[in-house]
């Protein structure tokens, strides 16, 4: 079977695979192509799974504008991007624990916090929400600090959390393997001493996830030199090599 997936499809990455992908438009393809260097990367038929992946990412969530804002189709796609980026490397991909994703102009004022944010993620009213204009501007500059990677790590986080799929316990078990070997104060102080990681990782667990994943993706060199034992660590937990792939890129 294998043979012949490989004959049909040239890969055998089975993480992947579709029988029979959702083919894109043009138009849509183009966003993606300009907005995603990781897309970019890929070989041919890892394009059309990720290309599949953002259009199932897109039907499986309701997207909800608000302050005057429309969500128009790039909207969508450049966070829908975001996501399948995220999880590309594994088997599970749509976040279980949440179906509206809300989008503001700018910065508001959480109904929950009574704050303003940029973003928040609410796995009790299963609800991301992203101010448009600060999730464009995480996407501009590798300054590990984006947006969109930021919010949608913890609502896959809060969904493995909830879920007993392969993808989740391996996921889980990974990131718990970090956690433990965080305990060391050695590390730890390397990581301080490092200066490479924003403070608010240092909140919880759950913030030090999002932010490693925001380094881990904007800038993997940097990442593997001041802290390799870590960015080993994270590839693991995402089950992706992306100073491999920016290497490629930058090739």
């Amino acid at each position: 079977m294998i043979e012949l997936v490989n004959f049909v499809f040239g890969s055998t990455n089975l993480t992947r695979f579709v029988l029979f992908p959702d083919v894109m438009y043009g138009a849509q393809r183009a966003i993606i192509r300009d907005n995603f260097p990781f897309y970019n990367n890929l070989s041919t038929i890892d394009k059309r799974y990720f290309e599949h992946r953002v259009l199932k990412f897109i039907d499986s969530h309701n997207f909800i504008g608000r302050e005057g804002i429309i969500v128009t189709k790039k909207m969508e796609l450049l966070i829908a991007s975001t996501a399948v980026m995220l999880t590309f490397g594994m088997r599970r991909y749509l976040f279980s624990q949440f179906e509206n994703i809300i989008i503001y102009p700018k910065n508001y004022l959480s109904k929950v916090t009574k704050k303003r944010h940029l973003g928040e993620t609410n796995p009790r009213l299963g609800i991301i929400v992203f101010s448009w204009d600060d999730f464009l501007e995480g996407m501009k500059e590798n300054d590990n600090l984006n947006l969109g990677l930021h919010e949608l790590t913890h609502a896959m986080h809060f969904s493995f959390l909830k879920e007993k799929s392969f993808t989740s316990v391996t996921f889980l078990s990974h990131y718990d393997a970090l956690l433990e070997r965080l305990k060391d104060e050695k590390l730890q102080r390397k990581i301080v001493k490092s200066g490479y990681l924003r403070p608010y990782g240092f909140r919880n667990q759950f913030e030090f996830l999002s932010v490693i994943v925001e380094h881990f993706f904007e800038t993997p060199h940097e990442f593997n030199r001041k802290l390799p034992e870590v960015y080993k660590m994270v590839k693991l937990i995402l089950n992706l090599d992306t100073l491999k792939m920016a290497s490629k890129l930058s090739a």
